[in-house]
């Protein structure tokens, strides 16, 4: 099950406060087809998003024009005296969709990060955007950044608000942005990779990028937060590190924008079926239900205000009724029951009723029955079919596997088989989890996965394939503090057990993929600073956000 126990928003990034000015990032608690090619000219050349992967690894040399700066920095938050300079680089490309931005530039403060005490300064950079270019960087204007940490970077995106304070993201995130350190010069070396939309968010607290748009590049360097009095050196590229609404802007460059030609850019196709269900924190910290019609793109609020932190979603096979479990807290794991409710919001039941955790239900095929993780054994799961799922005295429950493995996250294939992830494997190593299918009463399991030093979690599946998300450590992620900045992959393996293929390892945490009606395509969450719904074929081609205009989300399913 996907018992990380962390919300939407603790898959996205938590943030400090830096006074009158900007925010910082910190660690995360825990975690159709395509546009056709050819035509004229032959293929057409593919997207930025594709052409560079947003890893923080920077090859100016590979990207054309570069820019180069010597930036002073100034202590007292760029409002001091100089205490230094770096040396900045930086290139800027567009398509039809996206903004590149590559840069690099040396370390001028070496900064301490501590594990034991947690981090003592940041480093790091904020890129801002006049959107209209008339001169006065304004509220709900543009702005992105990165900020390292001991264990990767944290990406924002983020604009200043009335207060002429900065809030803490944007509603809707969007954009990727990634950041390294170095040393393979001798020289310590900051390298960081931005993507970001050149069309306006759907709240306007992005605008549009285009050729009046003015910028300008802010590097923060020796960030120390935890003292007395906070002080930090910042250096501008153009005009003076100030970072509030009402700024002028007059004296920043203008983006340089070019007309893009044609490129293969990827599209949500306009056949899909199905209903999708999904939570969300977007409206309540707790979590939310809601449905979204793929093919109307109306998203529909189920639930309000239960009183129940919500999380392991689950449709019915006849989109008519939603399963999932929670509890009036999200650390109380006693409270956690397994409930169901109408795609209308009525009819509310509470399915299980004890001091046991019991999680990720999972609809049979023809909606009789729910199977679900029961920690009958402390944190040993077992998995457990519940008949009736409307509840009342004739529910029947099949245990179906025992507290010597700890079985979790089951969902039925539409033969009726369950799969399932375990332990039961390899015993030794707890915490590498593999993937494997069953019939419904336990017998005959099959294991799908063995790859070692990772962890696979959350499968579905049709009759032939199983999709899960690859955790790329040895560990046990609820416990890493690496596990929201390390890798997790989406993966297919085969139901008999005859190999598996990676769909989708960009270095960034993707997980949850469902398949939708038609097999042909996967929805999966994707976390990068915020959590959002993609849509990808099932070959791994990315084709954009699904759901429009909400990123808080923290579970999904489609059926």
């Amino acid at each position: 099950m996907n018992m990380k126990r962390i919300s939407a928003e603790n898959k996205d990034t938590v943030w400090f406060v830096i006074t009158g000015m900007f925010l910082l990032t910190t660690l995360f608690v825990l975690l159709g087809s395509c546009s056709s090619g050819g035509g004229g000219g032959g293929p057409l050349p593919a997207p930025l998003a594709e052409q560079y992967a947003i890893d923080g690894v920077v090859d100016l040399a590979a990207v054309g024009t570069v820019y180069e700066k010597t930036i002073d920095l100034l202590d007292s938050f760029g409002t001091g005296t100089s205490v230094g300079t770096t040396t900045l680089q930086y290139t800027m490309l567009n398509d039809e969709r996206h903004l590149y931005i590559a840069m690099v530039w040396t370390d001028a403060t070496p900064t301490a990060f501590d594990p034991a005490v947690g981090l003592t300064a940041f480093d790091g950079v904020v890129v801002m955007f006049d959107n209209d270019g008339d001169g006065t960087f304004e509220e709900n204007e543009d702005a992105r950044r990165l900020v390292m940490n001991i264990y990767s970077s944290g990406y924002g995106d983020l604009h200043s608000v009335p207060s002429s304070t900065w809030n803490d993201s944007d509603s809707i995130g969007d954009g990727l942005g990634k950041m390294t350190y170095s040393t393979a010069t001798g020289t310590g070396m900051y390298h960081a990779e931005f993507l970001i939309p050149l069309a306006p968010d759907a709240t306007g607290e992005d605008g549009i990028l285009n050729r009046n748009t003015r910028f300008n590049i802010n590097i923060l360097d020796n960030i120390e937060i935890f003292l007395p009095a906070p002080a930090s050196n910042v250096g501008s590229l153009s005009g003076p590190p100030n970072m509030v609404a009402g700024m002028n802007s007059s004296g920043w460059p203008l983006l340089p924008y070019v007309a893009p030609t044609p490129h293969n850019q990827p599209q949500i196709p306009s056949n899909l079926t199905g209903l999708i269900a999904f939570i969300s924190d977007h409206e309540n910290p707790k979590g939310e239900l809601y449905t979204f019609d793929p093919a109307t793109k109306l998203v529909t609020r189920v639930t309000n205000s239960t009183g129940l932190y919500i999380d392991g979603v689950s449709l019915s096979n006849g989109r008519t009724r939603i399963a999932f479990y929670g509890g009036p807290s999200s650390t109380d794991y006693t409270t956690w029951e397994i409930y169901t409710v109408d795609v209308d919001g009525n009819n509310l039941i509470t399915l299980t009723t004890n001091s046991i955790l019991d999680g990720h239900p999972a609809w049979s095929p023809d909606d009789s029955k729910i199977v679900y993780a029961s920690f009958r054994d402390g944190w040993q799961a077992s998995l457990v079919t519940m008949t009736s799922a409307t509840g009342g005295d004739e529910m029947v429950l099949s245990y179906v596997t025992s507290t010597t493995a700890n079985d979790n996250d089951p969902d039925w294939l539409p033969d009726g088989r369950i799969v399932f992830k375990t332990d039961r494997f390899n015993p030794s190593l707890p915490d590498q989890v593999r993937i494997a299918v069953m019939n419904a009463d336990g017998t005959m399991v099959t294991q799908l996965t063995s790859s070692l030093g990772t962890s696979d979690h959350d499968p579905t599946a049709t009759n032939t394939v199983a999709v899960f998300e690859r955790f790329t450590r040895d560990t046990n992620y609820s416990q890493d503090p690496w596990a929201v900045y390390s890798p997790w992959n989406i993966v297919e393996a085969r139901i008999d057990g005859t190999g598996e293929r990676t769909l989708l390892a960009d270095g960034w945490v993707n997980w949850l993929p469902v398949h939708d009606p038609s097999g042909q395509y996967l929805v999966y969450l994707k976390s990068v600073g915020y959590t959002d719904a993609r849509l990808m074929t099932k070959d791994g081609r990315n084709l954009g956000r699904l759901i429009p205009g909400i990123t808080r989300i923290r579970y999904i399913d489609w059926k």
